[in-house]
C-alpha cells in the first residue's frame, strides 16, 4: 500500500503554544501540583499521557485547593477566570491566541449593548467560553436556525474560531439578510481552511482517506466531513487500532489529522497502513 500525506495535517500553532506551555510549566515547577481546567485539547490520548506525569484535569476551579491550574487551549468565560484568581490559585494561561482575540472582540461589542451571535457549535466548550462575555448572545450551528435569528443592527457575527469558513458564509449571507446592517468577522482560524483544502487536494491523489485525530475534535469530525464529501471511502480514527480491517484492499490511501493530533499518532497511522 501506498501512504500519502496531505500538504497540511496535525497540531495547530494554537495547540502547539498549550503544549509548551504545559511543558514548561511542569520544567518550571518539578513536584507542585498542576491541573488543567477541562482537557487541555480535545485528544484523550494527550490527556491520559499528561495525567500520568501529573497534570490532571478538572471541572472546575473549585476542585482545586492549591496549585497550577492551566486555562484549556478552548479558553474560558470571565466568571471562570475570575475563579482562578483565588488565593493559593496559580493560573498559567493556554488559551488559543485566535480563541482570545474573538472573546475580546465580543466583550467589546457586549459591552457596548451590541447584539452578538456566534456561529459555532452551542456545546462546544470554545463556545461557552466566548458567549461567557454576551451571555445575551445568540448562537448558531446551522443555516437552519440562522433563518429563525430575530436581532437588529448594531450586532456583531463572530465564528467558532475551528468552524469551517465556508459554512460560516453561507451562514453569515442569511444572517446578513435577516439583520440589515449585521457586521460579520471571520473569525475562522486560517489553519482549519488550509488543512480542509489540502484534504481536498488529496482526494484526487488517493482511492480512500484516513483522518486522525480525538472523537471530541470539533475540527476533526468536520475534517471527515469534508473527506466523505469527496466520494472517497473515509474513516475517522484515534489511532491504528481503530483502522477498519479490510483497509488493505486500497492502493493508495491518504492521511490527515485534525489540529490537536500530535505527530507521534499521525506516524502510527501511516506506519501501520504502510505494512498492510
Amino acid at each position: 500500500m501506498t501512504v500519502i500525506r496531505a500538504a497540511t495535517l496535525g497540531t495547530c500553532r494554537g495547540v502547539q503554544r498549550a503544549l509548551a506551555i504545559v511543558e514548561r510549566t511542569l520544567a518550571d515547577h518539578p513536584g507542585e501540583r498542576v491541573y488543567t481546567l477541562g482537557a487541555l485539547i480535545h485528544n484523550p490520548r494527550v490527556v491520559e499521557d499528561y495525567r500520568r506525569r501529573g497534570v490532571v484535569p478538572v471541572g472546575s476551579v473549585s476542585e482545586v485547593e492549591r496549585g497550577i491550574v492551566i486555562i484549556r487551549a478552548h479558553g474560558i468565560g470571565p466568571a471562570e477566570r475570575g475563579a482562578c484568581g483565588r488565593d493559593g490559585i496559580t493560573c498559567v494561561d493556554a488559551t488559543c491566541p485566535d480563541v482570545l482575540r474573538v472573546q475580546e472582540l465580543v466583550r467589546d461589542h457586549a459591552a457596548r449593548g451590541d447584539g452578538v451571535v456566534i456561529v459555532g457549535d452551542p456545546s462546544h466548550v470554545e463556545v461557552k467560553g466566548i458567549r461567557g462575555y454576551a451571555p445575551a448572545a445568540v448562537v448558531v450551528p446551522s443555516e437552519d436556525e440562522a433563518e429563525a435569528v430575530g436581532l437588529h443592527a448594531p450586532c456583531i457575527a463572530v465564528g467558532q474560531t475551528t468552524f469551517p469558513r465556508d459554512r460560516f458564509r453561507l451562514i453569515a449571507r442569511i444572517l446578513r439578510r435577516r439583520i440589515p446592517g449585521l457586521e460579520v468577522h471571520e473569525t475562522s482560524c486560517p489553519a482549519t481552511e488550509r488543512r480542509q483544502q489540502s484534504l481536498v487536494d488529496l482526494a484526487r491523489r488517493v482511492e480512500a482517506i484516513v483522518v486522525v485525530g480525538g472523537r471530541e475534535s470539533a475540527n476533526t469530525r468536520w475534517l471527515h466531513q469534508v473527506a466523505v464529501g469527496t466520494g472517497r471511502p473515509a474513516w475517522h480514527v484515534e489511532g491504528a487500532a481503530d483502522l477498519p480491517p479490510d483497509i488493505g484492499r486500497f492502493r493508495t490511501v491518504g492521511v490527515s489529522a485534525g489540529a490537536s493530533t500530535p505527530e507521534s499518532m499521525i506516524a502510527e497511522v501511516e506506519a501501520a497502513l504502510s505494512a498492510l
